[in-house]
């Protein structure tokens, strides 16, 4: 498939206006709603709960989806854990590993709200939390010794806020040769490069559908390494997840079922795998490509105008760009650029700890998926000129 014209021609809404949001969600392309709409109007059923056709056709299209799934991240199906998105998934290893008083997890300051909450509460259990620190250029200072001892160590692939990509390889050699676990939130990886856990040799590893994979909201994915599922309870009990319940207990399912208690988003299932097959036929190498092909692009650009500073360093930066204007709220650079029909995100992204570091209130941020074009980066150039003469 060549991108980005023939993805863009899949994607009604690139005709209209410049979408450079892509770090909140992303785009979805014709061939993945079409995928939603057929569960909908042609075997909409429960799965795994009846014998009659739509039931059983619905069933076969969920247990693809995740064995899709698994093939995407190179894990076996029972290791993929459908959940509603990386939040949840996050909030489950926080809350499904058994910690206690004087446990220790280590995570840094260019964390999600989302992979930084979950652990921090673990204070109230006794459990101790330490945080990797970043340099003024929103590279991580290595802390190494802080990870001694760990239980769990947590990090992004790459920063939401700066597109920062972290060397989570040694970051998780670090917490396995110290005996801890190691999870990986790859939110803002999954879809844009290739994510291998069997090769980042990751415990847990999140994402959600919305965003690179192209699919739809309310789907995400929790990995857990089969080896440790045993250490791993799950967040919610109820129907699905049982082999047998009595009046003096319950014997739990094997994973995966063990973790998806109820009626799950089957729809939304089978709408990730439909967008994940869909970014396979471009190649995800190819999406990394035409990426970085935007973010260099963008950073000579951005760096030429005066009174433009943005953060990160050209070295392991993914297409995830942060910026601000002298002068402007970053709100109201992203209020000017939205009358422009260029669509970007404004604020401290959820990740106020990396914005304490900057001593910035917020930023604006573009952040791109391989349909967006070296053209509408000159567009957004452009209007960033002229709101600059303006100040």
């Amino acid at each position: 498939m060549k991108i980005p014209d023939e993805v863009r021609k899949d994607i009604p809404l690139t005709e209209k206006l410049i979408y450079f949001d892509n770090a909140a969600t992303s785009l979805t392309p014709i061939p993945v709603v079409e995928a939603i709409a057929e569960y909908y109007l042609e075997y909409r059923g429960n799965i795994h709960r009846g014998v009659h056709t739509l039931s059983r056709k619905a069933s076969a299209m969920y247990d693809e989806a995740r064995k899709t799934v698994a093939d995407f991240i190179n894990a076996s199906p029972e290791e993929v854990i459908f959940v509603c998105n990386t939040t949840e998934a996050l909030n489950m290893v926080a809350s499904g590993l058994n910690f206690k008083k004087g446990d220790k997890v280590v995570t840094t300051e260019l964390e999600h709200h989302s992979n930084f909450l979950p652990f921090f509460r673990l204070q109230e259990k006794g459990v101790t939390l330490k945080i990797l620190k970043v340099t003024s250029k929103g590279t991580l200072e290595t802390e190494w010794e802080k990870i001694e001892g760990a239980a769990l160590v947590t990090c992004s692939y790459i920063s939401n806020a700066l597109g920062t990509i972290l060397p989570v390889k040694a970051i998780g050699r670090k917490a396995h040769k110290t005996g801890a676990l190691f999870c990986v939130d790859a939110a803002q990886a999954a879809g844009h490069m290739p994510v291998d856990v069997k090769e980042l040799n990751c415990d847990f590893l999140a994402f959600s559908g919305h965003k690179g994979p192209l699919g739809p909201t309310g789907i995400g994915v929790l990995y857990i390494k089969k080896e440790i599922t045993d250490r791993m309870s799950p967040l919610v009990l109820g129907g699905g997840m049982i082999k047998d319940v009595s009046v003096t207990g319950y014997t739990m399912a094997d994973p995966p079922e063990r973790y998806e208690a109820g009626t799950p988003n089957i729809g939304g299932a089978i709408g990730l795998a439909a967008a994940i097959q869909y970014v396979k036929e471009i190649g995800v190498s190819s999406i990394q490509q035409q990426e970085q092909k935007l973010t260099e692009y963008t950073l000579d650009e951005l760096s030429g105008i005066e009174g433009i500073t943005w953060y990160g360093t050209r070295n392991d930066h993914a297409g995830v760009i942060s910026f601000n204007v002298e002068g402007l709220h970053c709100h109201d650079v992203a209020a000017v650029l939205d009358s422009h029909q260029i669509m970007v995100r404004s604020g401290h992204h959820c990740a106020l700890l990396i914005m304490k570091r900057l001593n910035v209130q917020g930023t604006v941020r573009a952040s791109y998926h391989c349909y967006n074009t070296i053209e509408e980066v000159e567009k957004m150039v452009s209007v960033l000129k002229e709101i600059h003469s303006l100040v």
